[in-house]
């Protein structure tokens, strides 16, 4: 018989999952010229990663106050998204990290 102070450590461990993926926030004058251009390259990055792990992809592509946000679902897709955008269009990009650097956010901006 089971006593509410015995302790079940599986219920601990499901709480330890960290939310995994990542953000990329667009900004500047230049999206504005550019949108439907940068939205197909980001579309594309993601059926190329997609091909190789269903996993990985775009989930939400957002306007948010004249820029963009785009919900990614693997940290590793959204710095390289990041890096596609910045070796593209030039402009700036930084990473903010979770903890566990398990969730980035890339921050791209152009003016």
């Amino acid at each position: 018989m089971r006593k509410e102070t015995d302790r079940n450590y599986g219920e601990f461990r499901a709480n330890v999952q960290k939310e995994a993926g990542g953000l990329v926030r667009l900004r500047g004058a230049f999206l504005k010229d550019h949108n439907e251009e940068i939205v197909n390259l980001i579309k594309h990055e993601s059926k190329l990663a997609e091909s190789e792990n269903p996993d990985h992809r775009v989930t939400e592509i957002s306007k948010v106050d004249g820029g963009m946000d785009v919900l990614i679902s693997a940290s590793s897709l959204a710095m390289h998204i990041g890096k596609s955008l910045s070796m593209a269009y030039k402009g700036e990009h930084k990473y903010n990290f979770s903890h566990d650097e398990k969730y980035v956010e890339v921050d791209w901006k152009r003016d």
